[in-house]
């Protein structure tokens, strides 16, 4: 007759004889159940094969919730192994279309298994065309420079090109660059930046470029009656206390501030979408790059819409 009680005492009291029991019960407990069938749902990644080369997808989507079904054994094996799917765009147009999720190819390298989509018939894909030219890169900086000197001129030593959405290219004036800081610097010098990229759709041939920062003395310059500029729609009827700008004093490197021109300089007030009535509003003053305005008469311009 076997002892339950005495056997039972010793396999507790014995640390090895337990934990030979919990791997033995586990692994009899999965033995049976990955016989059985099982659902499994997972966030799926897709991947898109077959595209041309002179195109580009812009948009997309890049998981889908996958239902799958099976015997426990192959569903225990997806698991650890996650597939992918596979959706073939080698027939794609141009612009925004939607693919059927039966389209989808799928492989599993073990067993019988089943997939479905929770609630998603179909995925939206957009495809532009490939492009790639020379953007122009903007350097934004910072800091105060020794007393007396301003930022003649910051000049890229690098040509940058970029490659993606021929779209987004069209719409891309520049690139900008890292903060370059001058805080301090006595004389010209040359400094190395780091590109922002644009967008996740466009590649650049460097991600830093070489800059050279040229300084020259400040000087100031005293500007008079400059020409005022009134934006406005042809329905509106508009009549201004004053037709220009008295005084402007603006501060930049001296070799620019003797190349200025009075036409190079825009004061300008929109007035488009305000509705009838008497304004006191202030101009928008437009200077050369590395000027910059440091007084202005009158400060404000009486203006009448009706």
């Amino acid at each position: 007759m076997i002892d339950l009680k005495n056997n039972l005492k010793a396999l507790i009291n014995d640390p090895i004889r337990k934990i030979f029991a919990i791997t033995f019960a586990v692994g009899l407990w999965l033995f049976v159940a990955m016989d059985d069938n099982y659902v499994f749902q997972k966030e799926t990644r897709i991947i898109y094969t077959g595209l041309a080369d002179s195109l580009i997808i812009t948009d997309s989507v890049s998981t889908l919730p996958a239902v799958f079904w099976g015997r426990g054994s192959y569903l225990f094996n997806l698991w650890l192994a996650p597939p992918k799917l596979r959706c073939n765009i080698d027939n794609v147009q141009l612009g925004r279309q939607s693919i059927p999720v039966n389209k989808l190819i799928y492989a599993f390298p073990f067993g019988d298994i089943n997939i479905t989509y929770d609630r998603v018939t179909e995925i939206s894909i957009a495809i532009d065309e490939k492009d790639n030219r020379i953007i122009p890169i903007s350097i934004p900086y910072i800091g105060a420079l020794k007393e007396g000197l301003s930022v003649k001129e910051i000049i890229v030593l690098d040509t940058v090109e970029a490659t993606g959405s021929k779209q987004i290219l069209q719409d891309m004036e520049n690139i900008p660059s890292e903060t370059l800081y001058i805080k301090k610097q006595t004389s010209s010098f040359r400094e190395v930046l780091k590109l922002n990229s644009p967008s996740p759709l466009v590649l650049l041939s460097i991600n830093k470029v070489r800059v050279e920062v040229q300084l020259d003395t400040t000087n100031r310059l005293i500007i008079t009656n400059i020409p005022l500029k009134l934006i406005y729609t042809t329905n509106q009827r508009v009549v201004s206390e004053k037709i220009s700008l008295d005084t402007l004093i603006v501060e930049g490197p001296q070799s620019r501030l003797e190349a200025l021109e009075k036409r190079a300089i825009i004061v300008k007030i929109t007035l488009t979408g305000l509705p009838n009535g008497d304004y006191d509003l202030p101009a928008t003053i437009i200077l050369p790059e590395y000027i910059k305005p440091v007084y202005s008469k009158p400060k404000r311009f009486k203006i009448s819409i009706f």
